[in-house]
């Protein structure tokens, strides 16, 4: 090889050298500003905490504005809203190599307003169970049993010890609103007397009905928890109407001809029960020491100012006459020579025989029913 061929070989090498030298820095240069890039995010803070991270400024401001207003009532005016520790948005770039985890804003207040766990320790008291302990800190009983696996909860005494947490809000959100609904407003009862009523019996008169006020209050909560009411304005859009209950003072003679008084069957039915087991005793009319079938009746009935005779026959013409299939707590069910008071559910009260004294029959317990009589409705 001549030497102008050496001189010009050596340039070419050196040439390719020189290349490869920028190209390898170059690619290095590349790689680091790579490394250092960085991308601008905005961090949702609770005080110095970073609590979420979001791609825009106007996201991470919605996020703050969500957690606010998820305490505020719909259609009520806000009088002020504060966050304790406060919430901020805070621009922040993150080298491309270390992204952050991002959330929406959905996800973001999600996670703010469910808070996070607290450990805390329970000391068993007297009296508690697994079950109770549960209950009062809303778990199910597998869940504390899960939280306490080196525990063996067949035997629990007092001053044991059990695991659990409860959430903790990351901020405390303090809000006053005037918030305008719709109240009842209770009715009065008020009570009368009437003898045309039958005794020891009341009926109700007059139903009473709520009325109704649109209220418009200051309310003041905390996490959406009430701590302070005030009432700024009432307007009565309807009046209650009172409940008028009458209480009877009348002493009748027992009705006939299809007539009945005012009152309450099942009142009759229920005194009469209360005289189960009295012995039967023929020609007695006293619902403690004894009565026989009419006699038992009359004796019912006097309580509640009904006078009858004592006669078994003549109870078929009191009142007015129904069917079995309609008969009501409190009617007089005839038979052959015996009376019963019907208390429902095709059942009788009544002084049987010397047997059985005042016993709860079924209605053809004695024989067949003759008729059945109404006295009062």
């Amino acid at each position: 090889m001549s030497l102008i061929e050496r001189i010009k070989s050596k340039k070419y090498l050196i040439a390719g050298i020189v290349i490869l030298a920028i190209a390898v820095s170059a690619a290095f240069c590349a790689s680091t500003i790579k490394a250092n890039a960085s991308e601008d995010y905005w961090d949702v803070k609770i005080g110095e905490n970073t609590v979420a991270v979001l791609t825009s400024e106007s996201a991470a401001k919605q996020v703050i504005r969500a957690v606010k207003n998820h305490y505020v009532q719909e259609g009520a005016i806000v009088k002020a809203i504060e966050c304790t520790p406060e919430m901020t948005v805070e621009m922040k770039a993150y080298k491309v190599s270390e992204k952050p985890a991002v959330s929406d804003v959905d996800e973001a207040v999600d996670y703010i307003l469910s808070g996070t766990k607290e450990k805390l320790t329970y000391t068993v008291k007297s009296g508690d169970s697994l079950w109770s302990i549960a209950q009062n800190y809303d778990f199910t009983v597998e869940e504390v049993m899960e939280m306490n696996q080196d525990n063996d909860f067949s035997t629990m005494y007092p001053g044991d010890e059990i695991r659990l947490y409860e959430m903790k809000p990351m901020v405390d959100v303090f809000v006053t609103q005037e918030i305008t609904s719709e109240k009842k407003i209770k009715f009065r009862t008020v009570k009368e007397t009437s003898s045309e009523v039958l005794k020891n019996t009341t009926v109700v008169k007059q139903e009473g009905t709520y009325g109704k006020k649109k209220v418009t209050e200051l309310v003041t909560s905390k996490n959406g928890i009430v701590t302070e009411t005030e009432e700024i304005n009432s307007e009565v859009i309807k009046k209650p109407k009172k409940r008028i209950v009458v209480k009877g003072t009348g002493v009748l003679a027992a009705p006939t001809g299809g007539k009945t008084y005012q009152g309450n069957g099942s009142a009759i039915a229920n005194y009469a029960l209360r005289f189960v087991g009295t012995p039967y005793v023929y020609g007695g009319s006293s619902l403690t020491q004894g009565a026989d079938c009419s006699g038992f009746v009359l004796a019912v009935y006097k309580h509640f100012g009904i006078t009858m005779a004592h006669d078994a026959g003549a109870m078929r013409n009191y009142g007015k006459e129904v069917s079995l299939s309609a008969a009501m707590p409190g009617d007089l069910v005839c038979y052959y020579g015996h009376v019963a008071i019907y208390i429902g559910g095709g059942q009788v009260v009544h002084a049987v025989n010397e047997g059985m004294g005042v016993a709860v029959t079924g209605v053809s317990y004695t024989g067949p029913v003759i008729c059945v009589r109404r006295i009062v409705e």
